[in-house]
């Protein structure tokens, strides 16, 4: 029996406490949902950013050689089929983020970081496969 005061006792000092925390701190709805469509905005951008980031990965790497056999064309190069491998993986990522992020829009923000993070490795391997040569047997065809 004593447990069982001491439970309900325990039990209504909780609520009480919480019931004080909402009675300070209403919440409004309309400032949430300004803060998540921003959020959502924000991560819009985001997404743009680590689209034209891969495009500059890509159009960094065209007809250089590449060193993953699942970007090499059979000439040894970047070419058609690493960029719809490349452009794949970045549609895969966007799409399910847009659906994760309609879904539960908590999920804006820590997605956000993660593109714009991505987006500037990207262009920091775009900034380096600038300053690789392309083959000279390439060069001579164009």
């Amino acid at each position: 029996m004593r447990k069982i005061m001491v439970l309900s006792l325990f039990a209504s000092l909780t609520a009480s406490l919480s019931l004080a925390d909402v009675l300070e701190h209403p919440r409004n709805l309309k400032e949430e949902a300004k803060i998540q469509e921003k959020a959502q905005k924000r991560w819009i951008w985001s997404a743009m950013a680590l689209t034209a980031a891969s495009f500059a990965d890509v159009h960094s790497s065209w007809g250089k050689r590449e060193s993953n056999s699942l970007l090499r064309s059979a000439d040894g190069t970047f070419g058609a089929k690493g960029m719809g491998v490349k452009l794949g993986i970045v549609s895969g990522i966007v799409l399910s983020q847009h659906l994760l992020v309609n879904r539960s829009p908590a999920f804006a923000k820590p997605l956000t970081y993660a593109n714009f993070g991505m987006a500037g490795l990207k262009l920091g391997v775009a900034a380096r496969n600038y300053t690789i040569a392309k083959p000279a047997y390439l060069m001579r065809q164009q």
